[in-house]
């Protein structure tokens, strides 16, 4: 299933796209802890749980974006384990990274949203600040809606 249809059917399914209630509902631990300031978060899958690491020292906003992020690395990467990846390991996980992204980009990110500024002249830059969400993000929803046609 493509990221798009993915986040569309649990936005269905749940009736939200907030990253923080979805976790609840699909069991996904939620841990929010002050971390190094280039630390933003990390996904962990241990002993049959799936577990998002939060930075609290970041601003709400930010910590809304990097659970869905790592929620995206649950959902398409679930028992992928990046920490061991880069520790132990030279496997290349840029891949997993866009993906995670675009899944956030989806789920925080609606057609409509991106139609209505888009159309309006704003540009990437505008956009991601209207929307209170990074600018990568907002790059990869237009991206992806330009290739969907």
């Amino acid at each position: 299933m493509d990221i798009k249809q993915h986040v569309l059917k649990l936005i269905d399914k749940y009736g939200t796209n907030s990253p923080y209630d979805l976790c609840d509902y699909l069991n996904i631990i939620r841990v929010k802890q002050p971390m190094h300031p280039d630390i933003r978060g990390c996904y962990q899958y241990f002993r049959r749980n799936k577990i998002i690491y939060i930075n609290s020292l970041l601003p709400e906003k930010d910590q809304i974006q990097v659970c869905s992020h790592e929620l995206g690395h649950a959902q398409r990467h679930s028992k992928s384990n990046v920490i061991f990846w880069e520790t132990k390991t030279l496997f290349i996980k840029d891949r997993f990274e866009i993906e995670a992204n675009s899944f956030a980009a989806e789920l925080l990110i609606s057609d409509e949203d991106i139609k209505q500024y888009f159309g309006s002249g704003y540009n990437i830059e505008h956009i991601a600040k209207s929307l209170e969400v990074d600018r990568c993000f907002v790059d990869l929803k237009i991206k992806n809606l330009c290739r969907r046609g």
